[in-house]
């Protein structure tokens, strides 16, 4: 089951504003509450966010929960028995697909909803420890709690902001009942060991006192001290072997853990560590030097950092873990010097592969339209219109260039949808992932196998230069399907692999299959080709016009021999309606009030002309009546002006997506 901290990688988004999926009607996740619950239990959520229509089910991890829903945005769901204690990827599937993932929490505590209320000390809300506390900051006061300790009795307290999806910044103390404080969190861990029998203030608020449903926080309170324990403090240089990995934490205040690594001619390897990968807010620093027989040392090599993503993705991606690479041209030995620059205790593996991780860690990204002016960060979920393409920007880290080309692929998809296929060429970090579904393929989504992890902005951000956004790591990706039509999608008129020389030029008939609505001109650009985006080739499709040509000069492009992988990408406008099944309904039901309406009149009419003893019982009955379906009438009319309204036709930007496409360069012939 994946467990996923905030994410282990820092992207600036290139996207514009403009050209974001966000304008295609998608269904989109801001927040939602609770945050988790137990398993086996019966919930209401509330989710908030865009497009969230027509409700079907909810996504934990790859499990499918169906839901009912009686006031929109608040679901009902039934948490099934089995599910394990953990992060869950939770989305929601509806009409326009699958959301964009928030973290949910299974735990084996109760929860205690905070009322909001508890914002003095004498106002403090009694909880009972092991439970875990959730609550939302609706105003700048902090929310306070008391709790009974015994003396010797160690309690913690645990908060990670981007583990739950959330923009708060934690500060929580506790504090005896005269006010002295003994505790405070500390990079999101609290310890306290109580010196008494006694009653105890817990106070929790808001680094700088923000407010609204992204401030919330769930925070558990457990009598045991498994986080402390995880501390290793420095120790004697270590052996370790090819092929093994070591699991510790890295000592405080950025003191070092070594090790020797002894390798013989001829040995090829790799060194990773991995702790941001895994989710931590780390900076492993590694020094490598050779370890001569009589112990003296010289250095080898200083790793900070990844290698970059080559070529660059669609966001710029920095991953902390540092990696080595290396083929041994005699017998010898390296001291291996490991510790983090931020001086943090969390968790890191030591990996000592004889071999590139098999298979890869993928991790899939919803592409984003190059070229924008203003750096913004979007909430993304990946879903395909009907008789349309979309595609997944899939990253291999941890990349050398001796690392073997990738086929990407993809199962257990969603009904009506295939997997075109992808690829990342050798030494390269990049490519890109292709779906395509039927013209009637059902509105449903599932998680992906054969791609481990996703990326995801937690909260849209329109200027990076004004606000910072957060981004997490999560478990497989989600492919939805959405039942509006794609209005365009393009595909090579040569499936096979293309080949071409170094020296040439490549020119590619594309065919363009078009929505019966959708008549504009296409711009389209080659992504995953070249590594700076703004200058990869473009293919320009006249309005109307069902082909095109792309032409790739290979020389200009310098390209070197070998396989590469790319798709064209660009964006779309088209009219669409919104909520059209729901003005359906809620025509019918109008009518059905107006008949109710008629048939309460002629109720009230037969009464008034009644002349048995019950003629005043009647007429009371049937002014009731009547009353309540000229209520139904105005709320069915109030109803159907808003679908209306909503239903009108609105201009909406949509990707249009190629297939993958294969290009083969080869060396240039001897003359």
């Amino acid at each position: 089951m994946p467990c996923f901290p905030f994410a282990f990688l820092v992207v600036i988004t290139l996207a514009t504003a403009a050209f974001s999926q966000a304008t295609f009607p998608t269904p989109t996740l801001t927040s939602l509450t609770p945050l988790g619950s137990k398993a086996n239990t019966q919930i209401e959520l509330t989710l908030r966010g865009a497009d969230l229509d027509a409700p079907i089910a909810i996504l934990l991890n790859e499990r499918s929960i169906p839901v009912k829903s009686a006031q929109p945005n608040i679901l009902s769901l039934a948490l099934p028995a089995d599910l394990k204690p953990g992060l869950y990827d939770l989305r929601f599937i509806g009409r326009y697909g699958v959301s964009n993932p928030r973290a949910f929490e299974i735990s084996t505590h109760d929860t205690l909803e905070s009322p909001g209320s508890n914002t003095k000390a004498d106002k403090a809300q009694k909880i009972s420890l092991n439970t875990v506390i959730e609550g939302v900051f609706k105003s700048a006061n902090p929310h306070w709690f008391l709790f009974d300790a015994k003396k010797g009795q160690t309690i913690t307290a645990t908060f990670h902001q981007r583990r739950f999806d959330t923009r708060t910044e934690l500060m929580a103390a506790i504090s005896e009942h005269t006010g002295r404080e003994v505790a405070r969190l500390s990079h999101g861990v609290l310890s306290f060991t109580a010196a008494a029998d006694a009653t105890y203030r817990l106070r929790l608020n808001e680094l700088m006192f923000r407010i609204g449903d992204e401030f919330s926080y769930r925070v558990t309170l457990n009598t045991s001290s498994e986080i402390a324990s995880t501390v290793s403090a420095p120790t004697p240089v270590r052996p370790i072997q090819i092929g093994q990995t070591i699991a510790d934490a890295f000592p405080p205040f950025s003191a070092t853990h070594s090790f020797d690594l002894p390798f013989k001619k001829g040995e090829r390897f790799f060194i990773e560590v991995h702790s941001h990968q895994l989710g931590y807010p780390t900076d492993a620093h590694l020094v490598i030097e050779n370890l001569k027989p009589d112990g003296t040392l010289t250095p080898q090599a200083e790793a900070a950092d990844a290698p970059a993503i080559t070529p660059a993705p669609s966001l710029a991606v920095l991953n902390r873990d540092p990696s080595y690479a290396y083929e041994a041209k005699a017998d010898g030995a390296f001291r291996l010097t490991l510790n983090d620059a931020f001086g943090t205790i969390h968790p890191y593996e030591l990996r000592i592969l004889k071999q590139s991780q098999q298979p890869p860690t993928l991790i899939a990204i919803n592409p984003q339209l190059p070229g924008a002016k203003t750096k913004t960060a979007a909430l993304g979920s990946s879903n395909i219109p009907r008789n349309g393409i979309t595609a997944l920007e899939v990253i291999a880290p941890n990349r050398h260039a001796l690392s073997e080309p990738i086929e990407l692929k993809a199962e257990h998809l969603p009904t009506g949808v295939s997997c075109l296929g992808g690829f990342i060429g050798r030494g390269q970090s990049l490519g890109y992932i292709a779906f395509q579904a039927t013209a009637d393929a059902p509105a449903g989504a599932s998680v992906l196998s054969g791609i481990s992890k996703s990326l995801f902005v937690s909260f849209a951000v329109p200027d990076m230069v004004k606000d910072s956004p957060l981004y997490r790591s999560s478990g497989p990706p989600a492919i939805g399907v959405s039942t509006l039509a794609a209005p365009a999608f393009v595909q090579s008129e040569k499936p096979d692999i293309l080949q071409v020389a170094a020296d040439s030029k490549l020119e590619i008939p594309l065919k363009v299959i078009r929505h019966a609505e959708f008549t504009e001109a296409l711009k389209l650009k080659v992504l995953g080709l070249i590594a700076d985006v703004t200058k990869a080739p473009e293919v320009d499709i006249a309005a109307k016009a069902t082909a095109g040509k792309l032409t790739l000069d290979v020389k200009a492009l310098k390209l070197a021999p070998g396989d590469y992988g790319f798709i064209l990408q660009g964006p779309a406008k088209m009219k669409v309606r919104r909520g059209v099944e729901e003005l359906t309904l809620a025509d019918i039901a109008a009518k059905q009030a107006i008949e109710s309406q008629i048939k309460a009149k002629e109720q009230l009419a037969r009464a008034n002309a009644d002349l048995t003893p019950k003629k005043a019982e009647l007429i009371q009955a049937a002014t009731v009546a009547v009353k309540t379906a000229d209520a139904a009438k105005k709320a069915t009319d109030t109803l159907v002006k808003d679908l209306t309204a909503k239903a009108s036709l609105k201009e909406a930007t949509f990707i249009v997506y190629s297939q993958p496409m294969r290009l083969r360069v080869q060396e240039v012939a001897k003359k």
